[in-house]
């Protein structure tokens, strides 16, 4: 028997895989009400600091969504975002249902943190941004398909195409290959991306239609020839990196600002 996550499976209409998502969903998105109410206080000290995060991201005067992507990427992974300017990509036992990016000042999270995060500010910064929920692996075409979700990054718009922005493996970026299948634009990055629009369903609750246009729009940016690597390392992402690296004083000095509200919210998150 088919697993429920084979998109083939319910993608077409599949009672029973598409009872099972609903039920999820609306489990998660009361466990989420709650918490965003129990989290009031906490919550809105958080939005004050992603307030400033934009802020900051602003004086750079970046000129595209991609731009802002890694200079996001690096501002959290080398920690000026976290307490005492340490970030380690890892699980973490913290977080905050519904703002899952907070889990980020305490110097740690994984792909679901970083991109909670990303998404917060850029709606900030009034930059489209789209959740890409995926399979992660080498093995796709035998696998791929009857896995779960395992990953998360975030779509951004760039020269007329859409990118896949990894901010948690290194700002590594992805192009369409196929509706279902993301490839890194690096010819010596052997993992692919299977696009998993069930956790869509489940998690932002996206109706059955809402998921088969998206993947009519991805077949349609799979047919568009993607930046070359050379093109994305040495003219953006290295331009963007050298820029940031050359002014860590004015970081710093940004992390040390925003000091005290960070503690504070650190404080919440270590009490609860």
């Amino acid at each position: 028997m088919k697993s429920i996550y084979n998109e083939n499976r319910y993608l077409n209409g599949d009672i029973e895989s598409l009872n099972v998502f609903n039920k999820c969903r609306d489990f998660y998105i009361k466990k989420k009400e709650k918490s965003l109410e129990d989290n009031k206080e906490l919550i809105d000290n958080y939005n004050i600091y992603l307030d400033c995060i934009a802020d900051e991201l602003l004086k750079y005067n970046l000129d595209s969504s991609l731009d802002y992507s890694i200079a996001l990427g690096y501002l959290i992974n080398k920690g000026y975002l976290s307490e005492d300017l340490v970030f380690n990509a890892k699980e973490t036992d913290k977080e905050v249902l519904g703002k899952l990016g907070i889990s980020i000042l305490l110097g740690s999270g994984c792909c679901r943190n970083i991109c909670d995060m990303q998404e917060d500010i850029f709606k900030r910064l009034n930059i489209d941004i789209m959740p890409y929920y995926c399979f992660q692996g080498i093995d796709l075409f035998n696998r791929g398909k009857d896995m779960p979700a395992n990953h998360i990054i975030n779509l951004v718009e760039y020269k007329n195409n859409l990118y896949g922005t990894d901010l948690y493996n290194s700002c590594i970026l992805y192009h369409f290959k196929s509706p279902f299948v993301m490839k890194s634009i690096s010819s010596t990055h052997d993992e692919s991306l299977r696009y998993k629009p069930y956790y869509e369903m489940m998690l932002d609750g996206k109706s059955l239609d809402e998921v088969k246009k998206k993947i009519e729009m991805f077949n349609s940016y799979s047919k568009v020839k993607p930046i070359s690597y050379f093109e994305y390392e040495m003219c953006i992402r290295n331009e963007i990196e050298e820029l940031l690296f050359s002014k860590q004083d004015k970081l710093k000095e940004f992390n040390n600002k925003t000091k005290v509200l960070r503690k504070d919210i650190i404080n919440k998150m270590n009490s609860k």
